[in-house]
């Protein structure tokens, strides 16, 4: 996808860009295997043009994702998401509360695209940077304002990933609401049952709850939720991206979004659901 991207090229712009693909040339291999300079350009900008993609092929040779995060407006950096399929974490955390200073990180949820590993205080969640480390983009909901302050304030780590804000994006294809209103407009459903209801807040509750009972089905249940708000967050980037394309008429495929069944090694209980509702949530609906 990458690969058919121009406008970043000074003088060039967007409607250069759409010049190239209806002229034929729709990425670089095609452009420099043209001999003949295009009627649209200069001669200057045309060499320009040239030099500046040998630089791209190599940086993409090299897998160096960081020149093009330097290069390349902020608006099109969601064309390398084809590049990066396999080198995307999908994760979300679950906290105590909203204050970056006083509330923690409780539990924190990823997704490779294949696996699912999850990260609990007081026993692994130690482990979440050295996992993270190992790829080069990360996706999240609304990241920038809590995931990525927390995780930053908690173990001092300055992110270097590119980053696929899918709330930001929504907002640029103008699609409003939250996780969960995006997945219904979608029509994404989750993979786990009886999570409906379950929020922000009902998270904090079960963690509160297991941290005085030390009963698993508490952390369990928090576990399947925040597994599933980590797991739904490739289809809907595909689906972003697969709106991005078409916007830009940028003349690639669709990305073929996993129609494999995730299973969650977790699942909410019942049970523990009801308890939390009696203590928490219908207490606080009567004031």
């Amino acid at each position: 996808m990458i690969q058919c991207t121009f406008q970043h090229v000074p003088g060039v712009h967007r409607k250069g860009e759409l010049r190239l693909w209806q002229s034929g040339i729709t990425n670089w291999e095609k452009l420099l295997n043209t001999p003949q300079q295009h009627p649209n350009f200069t001669k200057k900008l045309w060499n320009r043009l040239k030099t500046d993609i040998i630089q791209c092929q190599k940086a993409l040779e090299r897998k160096d994702y960081d020149f093009f995060i330097k290069k390349f407006p902020e608006d099109i950096i969601w064309r390398l998401i084809p590049n990066l399929e396999d080198k995307i974490l999908y994760f979300d955390i679950e906290a105590t509360g909203l204050d970056l200073v006083n509330d923690s990180i409780t539990t924190i949820s990823t997704f490779d695209g294949s696996e699912i590993k999850y990260f609990v205080e007081g026993q692994n969640l130690e482990e979440f940077i050295p996992y993270l480390e190992k790829f080069d983009a990360i996706a999240t909901f609304d990241g920038e304002k809590m995931d990525i302050p927390f995780i930053e304030h908690k173990f001092g780590f300055d992110f270097y990933h590119i980053h696929f804000d899918l709330f930001k994006i929504s907002r640029k294809l103008g699609i409003s609401g939250g996780l969960k209103q995006i997945e219904n407009y979608l029509e994404i459903s989750r993979n786990v049952k009886n999570l409906e209801g379950i929020d922000g807040k009902t998270a904090i509750y079960l963690w509160k709850e297991y941290q005085l009972t030390k009963d698993s089905r508490y952390l369990d249940t928090l576990l399947a939720y925040n597994i599933e708000d980590a797991v739904n967050l490739e289809p809907i980037l595909y689906w972003f991206y697969d709106r991005l394309r078409a916007k830009d008429g940028v003349p690639v495929k669709s990305l073929k979004i996993n129609s494999n069944v995730i299973i969650s090694p977790k699942q909410p209980n019942l049970e523990v659901l009801k308890l939390i509702n009696e203590k928490y949530i219908k207490n606080s609906s009567n004031y």
